[in-house]
């Protein structure tokens, strides 16, 4: 007789018209993604062995337990509520019957899933699982344990089962008769198909079932992938014919195997062998350079922390590191995590040119991945994703172009990017780890026995920075090991660090002793050698001597410019607000005697010519311009400027700003070594005079008026908010005189963000020093409540709410909420449509970021005549409803200009 839980459909065809069966048996998919986790587990060894090896289970063992539970992660599917989704005329499927007024999409089939498991566990459960000889406190203890995985199992759509009121499903979603005893006899099939030995001796330990909750996290995201790879049917095809369990299992096991081939994620990279810094590079090593690569090793937890001018190749040294950890077993691939996406971008093009000196696969490249909200823009990434043969494309797997490989399975989705061996993106991808929202348990299996690279640590805000610290306990616990690259940290933020990596592991505050610079640092997980920290000397050529001068005027700042110019120099000048550099280079136009040699650079341009500007300014500031290019041309530029370009400039003027800040800054003048042609020649000393930082700034005051920030530089007291740390900056640089790198530059960081910094504040100063630090202690605050509760493990308790992906919990704290405009033009035919014309990313190229309140809510919306073309467009693009459209041609009082982006009408 055909059991009746084949008579329950699991998926169904959305087009009647393609080809093959209708429907999915439901214990068909059951036992797909149960077989994806089967094959997952055996192919990647050392990920089963750990979580098996915490728990003191054996290998099998724990894989038995694993594939038991996912095969039952669609119980709530055999709801009536559920199967009345599908309309068919199947005779052999159930003919569902609920109330009408009920359906399955007032009620998920996860949260239905559970409240079959608890009939279950209530019921014939403990017999079959072998309980019944357990007094009532030792079953408990079971059952609890088994919850545990079942949250993972019935948790698979990216979010934890809420338990909600599950005494009213009864009456309104199941047939109680038909729908527990199909299930019921499913779960009774699973156990004689798999039969799983339930630790019974160890669930009875509370400390275990801890450990059990602790690795929840990753069998949350190991249940996720499983059923996305489960679900693909060009791999398991729909089948309604009935069969036995043990004859579909063999089935599904097999295609398990090709589904996963398709993906690579069966495969571990094989590490290729570390021979040196010169061999692998093609240069001798820098002082930092050579300690990664002479360093003690193991395949221990480890947490390094390079601090070192820029430009003393910090990320060669990171890849050394990580190159080696793989080889010690530490690591199968590793995630270089950036501030920015154009940072990200340009990192990627460098690691996607030097990987496959560090990792090889059988039969293939192993795959890299670009992992940012913009990545389908990048060239190299798009030329990098492999199309199966199947699809008539124009570019071949064999291309002799292509620098890199990723499968295209992995490149579709942000989520699924972090998967692959190597990652580069920017640093929020993986913070997402850490946060309520959908889908995160998959980000942190993608980082399982990874190394994490994170550049730039030091422009975390308090929220970032405790972001970072809740991701490297969790990684740490993961197993894993981080390297963090920075060019200027204070010690308090270093030692925050290093005590946030003893204490995950129960060992008392090391207190850090170094103080020179440039440093290494290694927290490691042994008590006996908890913290090295290495001084290091600084590569003579990146050694900076930069007098620091100051301005107190526009016009001060405008006659320097032009001085320059005249002299056939070019000058980058850096603002602190969009509106400010605007401003000034406006005036510059009507002053520069050759107006179109101005550029102006911020974020508050459209996509398209945001990349456009930033071509030309690398096509002018870049390695590759010269004195014929570079002559006479003049830059306006924000914050981006220092974030995102390897650029640099003959003169530099920059308004006042924090220490650390100014640093970057001042690392882009005379970046590149040039010879007297203004070409760039690495290693030569440069021909160019000693150079000069101009900081544009209040005049100086030993005691400073209230307002000695705000009176003429009130933007730049509403971006960085403390006058007080602006002041104690200014007084170091006129005491010392010049930015003089690696040598004062703890001097510099430390006489601002010191232990005793807060103390030097000047009196009429201190209450604005006050509140910042109230709003810092409060953005941590915020960043500690949104934060994932790991001891809970994967489940509704671990956060208040659990967020959808559209819902912005970010990885950023602003003051400044923005939104996503889209900005539209008339075409000549009386046609709405993008700004910018593009095949592909027309509303990509034509949207920007702005201030909600600043400028988006005043926004003049477009007029109600064309709905019905906005309706259109929204068909064609539906990314749009999500954001604000705007036609500035409708608008007086804002326009849209490409030399100078969104702003205000001036006329």
């Amino acid at each position: 007789m055909i059991p009746n839980y084949m008579q329950y459909w699991g998926k169904a065809k959305k087009d009647p018209k393609q080809s093959g069966p209708d429907y999915h048996l439901l214990v068909y998919h059951s036992l797909d993604v149960a077989a994806v986790a089967n094959e997952l587990l055996r192919s990647r060894g050392a990920f089963a062995r750990s979580i098996s090896s915490y728990l003191s289970l054996e290998t099998d063992q724990f894989r038995s337990l694993i594939v038991f539970v996912f095969a039952l992660h669609d119980l709530g599917k055999f709801s009536s509520a559920f199967q009345k989704l599908y309309d068919h005329a199947s005779q052999t499927l159930l003919k569902a019957s609920c109330p009408a007024e009920y359906d399955g999409k007032d009620f998920r089939h996860d949260r239905l899933g559970l409240y079959f498991w608890n009939e279950i566990r209530q019921g014939e459960g403990r017999e079959v699982l072998g309980l019944n000889h357990l007094d009532q406190e030792q079953q408990g203890n079971v059952l609890e344990a088994l919850m545990t995985l079942m949250n993972c199992s019935l948790g698979h759509h990216g979010k934890p089962i809420q338990l909600g009121e599950l005494r009213t499903i009864k009456k309104r979603f199941v047939d109680v008769d038909h729908d527990s005893e199909a299930a019921t006899e499913f779960f009774k099939g699973c156990s004689k198909l798999f039969k799983p030995v339930i630790p019974v001796e160890l669930c009875q330990t509370e400390e275990w079932r801890k450990r059990l909750e602790q690795v929840s996290w990753q069998i949350a995201g190991l249940a996720v992938l499983a059923d996305w790879i489960g679900s693909d049917k060009s791999h398991f095809h729909y089948k309604s014919k009935p069969v036995s369990l043990e004859k579909y299992w063999e089935y599904a096991k097999n295609t398990a195997i090709e589904a996963l081939a398709a993906t690579e994620l069966h495969k571990v990279p094989q590490v290729q062998p570390f021979l040196s810094v010169q061999e692998h590079f093609g240069f001798n090593p820098t002082p930092l350079q050579h300690w990664a690569e002479k360093v003690a090793l193991d395949a221990s937890p480890q947490l390094f922390i390079l601090e070192d001018v820029t430009g003393a190749g910090k990320t060669e040294a990171a890849l050394t590191l990580t190159h080696r950890l793989m080889q010690v077993g530490a690591a199968d691939g590793f995630y270089f995590g950036l501030p920015t996406m154009a940072t990200s971008n340009a990192m990627f093009s460098r690691i996607a040119e030097h990987y496959l000196q560090m990792l090889s696969l059988e039969g293939s490249k192993p795959s890299i991945v670009l992992a940012h909200g913009a990545r389908d823009m990048n060239e190299q990434f798009r030329e990098a994703v492999l199309v199966p043969p199947s699809i008539d494309t124009d570019y071949g797997r064999n291309d002799s172009t292509a620098t890199a490989q990723c499968n295209q399975w992995l490149a579709d989705s942000r989520k699924k990017a972090l998967l692959a061996p190597v990652g580069v993106g920017t640093i929020d991808q993986a913070l997402l780890a850490v946060l309520p929202r959908r889908h995160q348990s998959l980000r942190l299996l993608g980082l399982n026995r990874k190394i994490l690279i994170f550049d730039e640590v030091h422009a975390a805000d308090e929220y970032m920075f405790e972001l970072l610290e809740s991701l490297l306990a969790m990684h740490l616990h993961q197993g894993g090991s981080a390297i963090l690259l920075t060019a200027t940290l204070s010690k308090k933020q270093r030692q925050k660090l290093v005590s946030v990596w003893h204490q995950a592991v129960g060992i008392n505050d090391v207190v850090l002793q170094e103080a020179r610079f440039p440093l290494a640092t290694l927290a490691t997980t042994n008590p006996d050698k908890p913290l090295i920290e290495e001084p290091l000397d600084s590569r003579e050529d990146v050694s900076r001597n930069v007098e620091v001068k100051f301005l107190s005027s526009i016009s001060q700042c405008l006659d320097k410019v032009l001085r320059a110019v005249s002299s056939g120099q070019c000058v980058v000048w850096i603002r602190n607000s969009v509106d400010d550099a605007i401003e000034a280079f406006r005036q510059l136009q009507e002053l520069h005697p050759n107006p179109e040699k101005c550029l102006l650079f911020h974020s508050r341009f459209i996509l398209s010519d945001r990349k456009k500007i930033e071509g030309a300014v690398l096509d002018t500031f870049g390695k590759k311009g010269d004195q014929s290019i570079r002559a006479g041309k003049v830059l306006i530029a924000t914050q981006v400027f220092q974030e995102s370009l390897d650029a640099d400039a003959d003169i530099m003027i920059s308004d006042i700003c924090p220490i650390d800040d100014l640093i970057q800054r001042a690392g882009r003048l005379h970046r590149h070594t040039r010879d007297a042609q203004g070409c760039y020649q690495k290693g030569i000393k440069d021909s160019r005079p000693e150079p000069e930082l101009w900081v544009h700034a209040p005049a100086w005051q030993d005691e400073p008026q209230k307002n000695w920030l705000s009176r003429d530089f009130r933007n730049t007291e509403y971006v960085y908010r403390s006058p007080g740390r602006l002041w104690l900056g200014m007084k170091a640089l006129k005491d010392l005189g010049a930015i003089r790198m690696p040598d004062e530059a703890r001097v510099l960081i430390e006489a601002v963000y010191g232990e005793d910094a807060y103390d030097r504040v000047p009196e009429t100063l201190l209450d604005q020093e006050e509140a910042l630090v109230g709003e810092e202690r409060a953005k941590g605050g915020k960043a500690k409540s949104s934060v994932l509760k790991w001891s809970a493990g994967y489940c509704e308790k671990s956060a208040e709410i659990w967020f959808e992906d559209l819902v912005d919990i970010g990885t950023r704290h602003s003051e400044i909420e923005t939104i996503e405009v889209l900005l539209l033009r008339v075409s000549e035919n009386e046609k709405l449509e993008p700004w910018v014309s593009d095949e592909r990313f027309a509303v990509q190229l034509s949207t920007v970021k702005l201030s909600k309140n600043k400028y988006a809510n005043k926004l003049e919306p477009v007029p109600e005549s064309f709905d019905e073309q906005l309706n259109q467009l929204e068909k064609r693009y539906p990314q749009i409803k999500y954001m604000q459209c705007w036609c500035p041609e409708f608008d007086e009082r804002f326009l849209y200009d490409q030399r100078c982006g969104v702003e205000e009408n001036p006329r």
